[in-house]
């Protein structure tokens, strides 16, 4: 066991390594993998640095040196970058350095660990930077000048040292105690979401514990009876027990069509007489019609719906799944709800535009209806058998009953799109009067 003063530990990774891991065929990911790998390799050995540790979706890596680190890190970017295009691929690294003192370990033959708080802080700041990034730890043992490095773009643009380094707020890390300070590596031609506004995952600066948002529950609908609109999940509480908890259709979001053991995630609020219900219920793997919030440059982006209580949900767009169709904002499609890391959250899959249109202009700006204007919705779920539905418009749900049908004999069916009267529901929302078809959705 040999302890020296310092070293220089990078920790390299794929950023979504388990969204496309699931995303990807096996051999699509292996193939992906490998050539990750020896990308990686190839720049460390080229930069001296050693292998410490294989992390299955990276390397944890040391240099003699941090220019060495950082430039080995940007030069894995850049190949990254050029060798497998992010738009093409839905790959990009990330990457967390840190200089400290360590201790050296002897593992087998020829093979070594190390033990360092620098190499915990590389491996944290690791896990919380997003794609394409590189965050560099302050030291304050290291010494202070700025590592000499350079960037292919920013050897064309002449960028000074200096130009390299975004100084980020002080933040904590999970098992490294106090905040700590570190900069983002500007290596691009441009400053990117990824590298210069938020490199990383949020922070907080101050001691002010931040706002307690509703408690998110996963269960599984154990009844539902679809003719009067109502069933129960069953859920797993924070005291480590099975409950039940009561929910009306009216709170699923988008009015997805439920059948039991369909997995759900859901939020709890008081319902009458101050009993719990769930709301805001969102089963996976269902099929949702939305409309395209973000888009950028690679493919990637956001589609948008909105509940019951006029939230909005968001659901991430990963590059490889849109990048052959023609999307643009403001389209509404059709998407299969799934889930994805803490990083992104709910992601959308099977993208596809609905129809083929898009809603009306008028129907795609706002967010608030006004009493007795006519408007147009898309159908999204409708009992034949109980005579009530429920219909889309700028993102909010319309009560439909077949009394305010023009033709009672014409059955909405979901994608139909229908003209209404705007009136008054229950609860603040919103109920079509006058019901008319101005396009029946094609059998399939």
């Amino acid at each position: 066991m040999i302890t020296t003063p310092y070293k220089t530990f990078c920790c390299v990774r794929i950023h979504n390594a388990d969204l496309l891991k699931t995303a990807l065929a096996g051999g699509d990911w292996a193939r992906l993998l490998t050539a990750f790998y020896t990308i990686a390799k190839e720049v460390i050995q080229a930069r001296q640095g050693e292998m410490v540790r294989s992390l299955g979706d990276g390397l944890l890596t040391a240099f003699e040196q941090p220019a060495l680190a950082v430039q080995a890190a940007i030069e894995i970017q850049e190949a990254l970058h050029q060798r497998l295009p992010y738009a093409e691929t839905g790959l990009s690294g990330k990457m967390g350095i840190a200089t400290g003192s360590f201790v050296r370990l002897a593992v087998d033959e020829g093979v070594f660990d190390y033990l360092s708080t620098a190499v915990d802080i590389a491996q944290a700041l690791c896990d919380r930077a997003h794609g394409h990034a590189i965050l560099l730890h302050r030291s304050p043992d290291s010494a202070p000048e700025l590592p000499e490095i350079h960037s292919q773009a920013g050897l064309r643009q002449q960028r000074p040292l200096e130009g390299y380094f975004v100084e980020l707020p002080p933040c904590p890390l999970h098992g490294i105690k106090g905040t700590v300070r570190s900069d983002s590596i500007f290596w691009q031609a441009t400053p990117t979401h990824y590298l210069t506004t938020h490199p990383m995952g949020e922070c907080r600066v101050d001691k002010t514990p931040p706002p307690e948002a509703e408690a998110l529950y996963f269960g599984t609908i154990t009844a539902f009876k679809r003719e009067r609109g109502f069933g129960f999940i069953q859920y797993y509480t924070e005291e480590n027990e099975y409950k039940e908890v009561y929910f009306h259709m009216s709170y699923v979001v988008g009015q997805a069509v439920i059948q039991e053991n369909d997995p759900v995630q859901f939020v709890i609020k008081p319902g009458k007489e101050g009993r719990p219900q769930a709301c805001s219920v969102l089963v996976m793997g269902s099929r949702l019609i939305g409309q395209i919030a973000s888009l950028e440059a690679n493919g990637s982006g956001h589609i948008s719906i909105r509940n019951q209580a006029s939230e909005v949900i968001r659901f991430f767009i990963l590059p490889h799944i849109s990048r052959d169709l023609p999307l643009q904002v403001h389209d509404v499609v059709e998407f299969v709800v799934g889930s994805g890391s803490d990083t992104e959250g709910l992601i959308a899959t099977e993208i596809t535009l609905h129809q083929g249109e898009k809603l009306s202009q008028q129907a795609e700006t706002g967010d608030n209806l006004v009493l007795g204007t006519t408007e147009q919705a898309i159908v999204t779920v409708y009992f034949a058998d109980k005579g009530y539905g429920f219909a889309k418009c700028r993102r909010n749900n319309i009560y439909l009953h077949i009394s305010e049908l023009a033709d009672p004999e014409q059955t909405p069916a979901p994608g139909d799109l229908i003209e209404f009267e705007v009136t008054p529901g229950r609860d603040a929302t919103y109920r079509a009067n006058h019901i008319r078809f101005v396009r029946r959705r094609e059998a399939v």
